[in-house]
């Protein structure tokens, strides 16, 4: 696939495929360390040391993260609890590729709507969209950001020019098309560790 291949001479290029190396330290990454202590959920140490294994397998059993972060597998099966509870983990998921199963092609369509539309008439009608993958209300000249997921250019051709301009409220659409996708999978890695530099760590429970 055109996207795979362009991704992979982007690692080769960068080795992002080698072995990952600390986040380098900067003053903005204490400011977002700092922004943990006025987060919704209070956290600790062994909190975010949980999420981040979480975040980089979430199939891990509760013995293999209890022996990763140092504490017992009841303490874990509670703060895992907790996370449930609050909202802090929304669901436990897969990654999949796409591409693989023949929606390689990705289109950002960033959308204006009439003056006066309502947004959510808008929304609702997107989200029913089932080739949409991700949409978000965005500032600018634009209303609204929407990522679709095709399989060819008859599949994208049908979309861009027949079904999302013809939707309640839709004043006109720019449509960009992705050469290539390059995930930050180490993000909550790279966030959960300006938190974990910035504090002794705690006691095990």
């Amino acid at each position: 696939m055109v996207e795979a291949t362009i991704v992979q001479k982007a690692m080769n290029a960068k080795n992002i495929g080698s072995t990952p190396k600390k986040t380098k330290r900067t003053p903005f990454s204490s400011y977002v360390g700092a922004q943990f202590d006025d987060s919704e959920v209070e956290l600790d140490t062994k909190d975010v040391a949980l999420l981040r294994e979480l975040a980089s397998d979430s199939r891990q059993s509760q013995r293999a993260l209890s022996r990763k972060v140092g504490m017992s597998p009841p303490a874990v099966a509670e703060r895992l609890a907790r996370f449930e509870r609050t909202g802090v983990v929304k669901q436990y998921s897969v990654a999949i590729d796409w591409s693989k199963l023949g929606l390689g092609v990705v289109a950002v369509v960033n959308l204006t709507l009439r003056p006066g539309q309502d947004r959510q008439t808008v929304l609702d009608a997107l989200t029913e969209m089932v080739e949409l993958e991700q949409l978000t209300v965005v500032t600018g000249r634009f209303d609204l950001m929407a990522r679709f997921r095709v399989c060819d250019q008859g599949h994208l051709r049908e979309l861009i020019l027949d079904r999302v301009p013809s939707l309640p409220g839709v004043l006109r659409t720019e449509t960009l098309l992705g050469l290539g996708t390059l995930d930050t999978s180490d993000f909550a890695s790279r966030m959960f560790e300006t938190f974990l530099d910035e504090r002794p760590v705690a006691a095990a429970n």
